[in-house]
């Protein structure tokens, strides 16, 4: 699952509050994410910039959905979970058993995952998290290696509580 076709199966609320984030706590990212699209768009990015916020984001998430824009949507996701979900990180790689420093951030990823940890560390953060920002999460973290693991995407195939983004997800 690519991060531009997470953004297509987000909600219009999730997606809106995820650039709200930036908006409102990382200014930098926010502006070089417009910067970034804009130009790919062939854009100056005053043109998104004079826009109302309300209209900026949602300038943005029309924009993040599109194929081409694939690497902004991966970046804003990574630097969003890094940032504003690191507590998600930490307790699923804790229940996993993987080793990280104090920011989530992890040198060794093992080339398997034990599918009963794995169950456990999903079953926590469903109940701790909301279900779309879970399923987002398990999507890159499977992004994280080539291939991912077969039994991460067996879950996230499986599993209806990661299921929430809707038909974009389901349709892989």
């Amino acid at each position: 699952m690519k991060a531009h076709e997470l953004f297509r199966g987000m909600t219009e609320a999730f997606a809106i509050s995820l650039l709200q984030y930036f908006r409102d706590e990382n200014r930098d990212v926010y502006r070089t994410a417009i910067a970034s699209l804009a130009a790919e768009r062939k854009l100056r990015p005053v043109y998104i910039q004079r826009k109302p916020a309300a209209d900026q984001i949602a300038w943005l998430i029309k924009t993040l959905r599109l194929r081409s824009s694939d690497e902004v949507a991966e970046q804003l996701l990574q630097v969003w979970l890094l940032k504003a979900r690191q507590p998600m990180l930490v307790q699923f790689l804790d229940d996993l058993g993987i080793e990280h420093d104090e920011d989530g951030s992890v040198e060794d990823l093992p080339e398997t995952l034990d599918a009963d940890k794995l169950k456990v560390a999903v079953d926590n953060l469903c109940s701790a998290y909301p279900p779309a920002e879970v399923t987002v999460y398990l999507h890159m973290f499977q992004r994280q290696t080539e291939t991912g693991w077969p039994e991460l995407a067996e879950l996230l195939a499986s599993d209806e509580r990661l299921q929430v983004l809707g038909a974009v997800i389901s349709e892989q």
